[in-house]
Parts: C-alpha cells; structure tokens; sequence
C-alpha cells in the first residue's frame, strides 16, 4: 500500500503519518525510508528557522538528546498552541450582549467549572514546552515569562476548583497581562496597543 502511494506521488511526509500506528510489520520502517528519501530541496511549512535549529545542536552538544518535537516554529506554536490554550481561560469569562440580551459566559454547573480547571491546567502544562530544549529562548526574562504565565493558570486552575468567579475572572485579568509583558519582551508586534 505504501509503496503503491509512493508510485502515485502523495507527498510523503503524509505517508509518515498514515504509517504510524499500523500494525502490519515493517510498514513504519517504510514510511520512516520514504520521507527520509524526501528531495533535499524539501521543505515543510514549519521547518524550523536556524536559530532554532543552532539551539537544537548546542543542547545535543550538553547530552540532552530526548525526543523533543520542536520544529513547530514559534511563530505557529503561539496562536495554535498556546492561544488555543489561554482560550480555555478567557472563553469561560464576561458577559454577552446579543439579541436574547445579557448572559455570562461564567461557568455554571459543577461540569463547566471542572472544564474551566482542565483548560487552565492544561494551560500550565503547556508552559512546560517553552522550557523545553530546541524551544526554549536562552534568555532568563524568557523562562520568567514562561514561568508568570504558569504561576496565573494555576491561580486560575485553583479559582476553577473552588467555583469562585471573582477569582477567576481576575486569573483571566492577570493572563492578559502576563502574556502582553511576554509579547513586549519577545514580540513588540503583538504587544498592547499594537497593530
């Protein structure tokens, strides 16, 4: 089946993907040979930038050699990651205006205040792959940022669990602002007040 697509010209890092997980045997080890035979002139979307890429020697140099996936360039690791993430915060806060009038957007039921805590958790775990080696920025003000971020999705996390909506919006507040002192830090162009 593999090889068959091969001969009809899907591209290949698709085949690797459709390989893994099957259970026929060798059939990863093909794919793994397909995109390996990809053409040197090759490049996916989001190849990693060569900063990015030094980073990524200089850790293998120190013995760090775990499998990290990193080659998500920062640029779409922001808004497809750790967006979607901080989302699971701020979606669950205020209020709407519409034509059925005022309604909160505040969790109500013990189920909507538990999804409210997993989004907040998920976003302090998420913290953890900025730190990561071949993604973290070896600048101390990078890992503080990081860091200020987790320290308010576990306040939000906290306010989640004891269904408080006061301190939980304030979480949300605080996000904001946490994310902004990053983005002036490491992305003026996404700082308050910009366009």
């Amino acid at each position: 089946m593999l090889l068959e697509a091969v001969r009809r010209g899907l591209p290949l890092l698709l085949l690797a993907l459709v390989g893994c997980g099957r259970s026929a045997p060798g059939e990863a080890d093909r794919s793994a040979a397909a995109v390996s035979a990809a053409p040197t002139g090759a490049t996916p979307r989001n190849a990693p930038t060569p900063a990015e890429r030094a980073a990524r020697a200089h850790l293998s140099d120190q013995g760090d050699a775990a499998p990290y996936y990193t080659d998500l360039q920062l640029a779409e690791f922001m808004p497809h990651v750790m967006q979607y993430a901080a989302d699971g915060i701020w979606k669950r806060q205020g209020y709407v205006y519409d034509r059925a009038g005022l309604r909160s957007l505040f969790p109500k039921s013990d189920e909507e205040w538990e999804e409210a805590e997993s989004g907040a958790r998920t976003l302090a775990e998420i913290t953890n792959v900025l730190l990561i080696p071949g993604r973290r920025v070896p600048d101390p003000r990078w890992d503080e940022a990081a860091l200020g971020v987790r320290r308010v999705a576990l306040q939000a996390a906290d306010a989640a669990e004891r269904k408080n909506p006061d301190a939980w919006f304030k979480a949300g507040g605080d996000l904001d602002e946490a994310c902004d002192a990053c983005h002036e830090k490491f992305d003026p162009s996404m700082a308050k007040g910009r366009s």
